[in-house]
């Protein structure tokens, strides 16, 4: 999981091999952030840099800051609980072959989360009116939820948003 020293990297691989024999891994992009929602901006210029980079339209970039500034808020809120000596750790692979390209973000953080899949609808009409609640329906509105794991260590959450 995550439970290291806010840092920033980034990696570039050749040819890596994954499930499919044509896709090759194009970079691998990891950032570490506190956990307190002042890190929004450095999240924001770290997507923003990855994007450029990958040459991402802006309407992916802005539909990608959303996913990820919601699993983000959701990491620091339930779980880290605002804890700002914890912290969040993003990890994005950005993935080609000849028919596509896929990112996949793993968000993780270093407490116990929640369960995703239990999360009710907000557009339900006993929801509406929650002041919370929103934004997994937002991440699952641009993003897959491929998994999510809890243990000891924290919670991680995996997506995947295809690029265009």
């Amino acid at each position: 999981m995550c439970c290291v020293r806010p840092s920033f990297v980034v990696t570039f691989y050749g040819q890596f091999l994954l499930v499919q024999p044509t896709a090759k891994l194009m970079a691998d992009y990891r950032l570490v952030l506190s956990s307190t929602y002042d890190e929004c901006r450095r999240l924001q210029d770290f997507l923003e840099v990855m994007a450029e980079r990958e040459g991402f339209s802006s309407g992916f970039l802005q539909e990608l800051h959303l996913v990820v500034k919601e699993a983000f808020v959701n990491a620091v809120r339930h779980g880290n609980r605002g804890n700002r000596e914890k912290n969040v750790c993003l990890s994005l692979e950005s993935f080609s072959s000849d028919l596509s390209r896929e990112l996949l973000i793993d968000i993780s953080d270093c407490g116990s989360g929640f369960a995703i899949h239990d999360v009710d609808d907000p557009r339900d009409p006993d929801h509406v009116m929650k002041s919370s609640g929103r934004g997994i329906f937002l991440i699952r509105s641009y993003a897959e939820i491929l998994d999510q794991q809890s243990d000891e260590n924290g919670c991680s959450l995996r997506l995947r948003m295809r690029p265009y």
